[in-house]
């Protein structure tokens, strides 16, 4: 089939061309729903399973607006005509950006779009952080991939790029409901909201009809899998035998398995218990087989020697082998490349590789239900997982066996993963057809720190009157929930005000609180049955008793602050706004003043200041909490720790870096069990030293993977203690973290 052009007309005739080169014989449910989309400027939320091709529908958008011209009348030239063209991509000027939580999928992002649209000629560059920062091929770009963190920081020292972007698409949006994360989406969303075309894609979530109601989205959502999955929930007390039964059923029907792990440790564990039988029912494997995998490794000068290569360099040759964070870049894209070629059977994994990277495999077993904290896999990453069974274009059905040691953890699974009505239902192969249950996503503005490292982020990017700050704060995510769990209906403008009212009273000093003040925060909770039952005063607090329904939460008042016993986290819970009603006014101005005024607090420490024309602006200060996403109170903690532990001691490079080395868990507080100090020598090694990281970590015996990863963090710190030295008249100790910054992006650099 030869495509002229792409135009509203024939859109679903260009899917099919693009679906049948990529393998697949027909549109998909969710793409028949999408296609008349593309033409549209609509934002899209789009929720499918994995392989559904929601993937597909974000690019053709991209495609469509890269080469199309501005009125959307412009059309696509096929590749064949593309071929002979130069630079055609250089035609437009409106960028997409692609975000996603994982550098894995950057990686794979860029090479499927390289791979797929190669005769398109379309710039497309990766920042994931400060080692591949470079605004000149930012601008020059028709595509840029980058992560949730790292784009907040590009738009805030690029401002002048948003209005070249057209479509800003978002993979894993089910991310807006992390902890750590959501936050950061949440400031980046705001932002963007009425300035672009957003489209965000999920496979799971449960309240997509939320997320596409706050961003004024048309929703296109599909259960449809491509390939039908099954599931078991198999109890026993002898798990390594079922996973064998597993195994020697799908090696002898030529399929795959992939085995999810709770940690590291275990997928090497697994992986090296199982390789003999997974030799033996593999027939011993062909020697060719063997010679095939070892001479793939070769090739790409992988090293044999280091921690996790060493064993990987065995069990591949036995038809497995593991995959997890640790590994080096170069070893995971090899056991990647050694599955897709079933040179790999049976690949033992942590959830990264459920969440990351598209590898499917006829059949995936869910070792453990609980991560390395022996935290329960949410809900979306265990759907996730499972999601991976069944390859499109090879297989007929894929199958989830989840591994539980009893009948009682059986159940267990059951009430966590699936419906409440299947709790009484003992028949597995009912979990196919019943949906799943997937966590609702909610805003993680939670408390007063994340309202002020969002109030900064705004500010930072868009440089807003009040007025507009309060705009900017109605549109979060944070205030959407607050107005759609309320059950009275109320007028857009009634709403906006509502909003601007409860925005003031975070944002600005209370000189009085009178009841509309009251009314307002309350608001938050309507239909709160509340009573206090006791008080008991003290000295210098208040202890202050309140029923809800059948549970007593214990408030204490002390020191103009008023904190409460309840698992809520949020930075007003309903228990504090009804005891609030029956203090004094002025103890209830104190306590809103000392717990929130957050924009004043801003601009008396000078982290913001107001400009003539009445717009805020980031100081030095505030500029730095926010592109390295600090608070005030951490922002002061690293000043006081440069001038008054590090400034002092004078130190030289080595010592410098092991100062920053200690800091970086005070700063990145990422889900994290490494410790950062075991790798002082090593880093000094590689980065003041200068030998090669394959030296070093096989030395030390490291995981490649951990040890970049940390330097990675040390690099996103230091680029954050320079200009707060400069800010402190610290010269010589910025021209330190220059000269630091200098060396470590320089080994950096020639290791990845």
């Amino acid at each position: 089939m030869v495509i002229d052009d792409i135009s509203r007309e024939n859109t679903i005739q260009v899917l099919k061309h693009i679906q049948a080169e990529k393998g697949f014989k027909k549109l998909t449910q969710i793409q028949k729903k999408a296609y008349p989309q593309i033409f549209s400027n609509r934002n899209l939320v789009v929720v499918a399973p994995s392989g559904a091709g929601k993937t597909l529908i974000a690019e053709l958008i991209a495609l469509k607006d890269i080469i199309g011209d501005k009125n959307e009348e412009a059309t696509i030239i096929t590749r064949s005509k593309f071929a002979h063209k130069k630079k055609i991509a250089e035609m437009c000027n409106a960028k997409t950006i692609f975000l996603v939580p994982l550098r894995a999928l950057a990686e794979e992002k860029a090479n499927n779009l390289v791979r797929d649209y190669r005769h398109f000629n379309l710039k497309i560059h990766m920042s994931m952080s400060e080692i591949d920062f470079d605004e000149k091929e930012i601008r020059k770009c028709n595509i840029l991939i980058s992560t949730y963190e790292r784009f907040r920081t590009i738009i805030g020292r690029m401002p002048e790029l948003i209005p070249h972007v057209k479509n800003v698409i978002i993979d894993e949006f089910h991310l807006l409901g992390n902890k750590k994360r959501g936050p950061v989406l949440e400031a980046i969303l705001t932002t963007l909201l009425d300035k672009v075309r957003l489209i965000l894609l999920s496979a799971t979530i449960a309240n997509p009809e939320e997320v596409a109601k706050w961003l004024d989205a048309i929703l296109l959502i599909s259960n449809e899998r491509q390939i039908p999955l099954d599931f078991d929930i198999l109890p026993s007390l002898d798990p390594d035998k079922i996973v064998q039964q597993i195994i020697s059923r799908n090696i002898a029907n030529n399929s795959q398995v992939l085995i999810f792990c709770g940690t590291r440790m275990k997928t090497e564990e697994y992986a090296d218990y199982h390789s003999d039988f997974i030799q033996k029912k593999s027939n011993l494997l062909s020697k060719n087989e063997a010679q095939k995998t070892e001479a793939f490794l070769q090739s790409l000068a992988l090293p044999n020697d280091t921690l996790g290569n060493r064993q990987l360099f065995e069990l591949a040759k036995k038809g497995t082998g593991f995959h997890h964070a640790g590994l080096g870049r170069v070893a995971r894209k090899a056991v990647e490349e050694l599955f897709r070629q079933k040179l790999i059977k049976v690949l033992f994994c942590t959830e990264t590789l459920g969440a990351g990277v598209n590898l499917p495999a006829r059949e995936v077993i869910i070792y453990e239900t609980k991560r390395w904290n022996n935290e329960w896999l949410s809900r979306n990453v265990f759907h996730q997982i499972a999601g991976r069974a069944g390859r499109p274009g090879y297989d007929v059905y894929g199958k989830c066996s989840v591994l539980v040691s009893d009948s009682q953890e059986r159940t267990k699974i059951l009430r966590r993963f699936w419906q409440n009505e299947l709790e009484k239902s003992s028949a597995d192969k009912l979990l196919s057809i019943i949906n799943p249950r997937f966590d609702a996503v909610k805003s993680m503005l939670t408390n007063i720190e994340e309202i002020e490292k969002l109030v900064l982020s705004l500010i930072y990017n868009n440089q807003p009157t009040f007025d507009d700050l309060l705009k900017l704060l109605s549109k979060t995510f944070l205030d959407f929930n607050r107005r759609n769990e309320l059950k009275n209906k109320k007028s857009i403008k009634e709403w906006h005000d509502e909003s601007k009212e409860l925005f003031k009273v975070l944002l600005k000093q209370i000189e009085k609180v009178d009841a509309e003040k009251l009314l307002v925060l309350e608001s938050l909770f309507p239909e709160s049955k509340l009573e206090i039952i006791k008080t008991i005063d003290g000295d210098e607090s208040q202890a202050i008793y309140v029923l809800d329904g059948e549970t007593q939460f214990t408030l204490l008042l002390e020191s103009n602050r008023l904190s409460c016993s309840c698992p809520d986290l949020s930075f007003l819970c309903k228990h504090r706004i009804y005891v609030m009603k029956y203090l004094p006014s002025y103890i209830v101005s104190k306590i809103l003043n000392s717990e929130f005024s957050v924009l004043e607090k801003l601009i008396v420490n000078n982290y913001v200041i107001e400009n003539a024309k009445g717009e805020f602006l980031t100081t030095t200060k505030g500029s730095i909490c926010a592109e390295m996403g600090i608070t005030r109170k951490k922002f002061e903690l690293l000043k006081d720790w440069l001038m008054y532990d590090v400034f002092t001691t004078k130190p030289n490079m080595t010592e410098l870096l092991y100062y920053c080395v200690k800091l970086i868990p005070e700063i990145d507080e990422s889900d994290s069990f490494i410790d950062n100090m075991s790798f002082k020598r090593p880093i000094y090694e590689h980065v003041i030293l200068g030998r090669n990281i394959l030296e070093v970590i096989k030395k030390h015996q490291l995981y490649e993977g951990d040890l970049l990863r940390v330097e990675v963090s040390l690099k996103s710190l230091i680029a954050g203690l320079t200009p707060l030295a400069e800010y402190l008249g610290l010269t010589k100790l910025s021209q330190h973290f220059k000269d630091l910054d200098k060396i470590l992006s320089d080994a950096l650099w020639h290791s990845f």
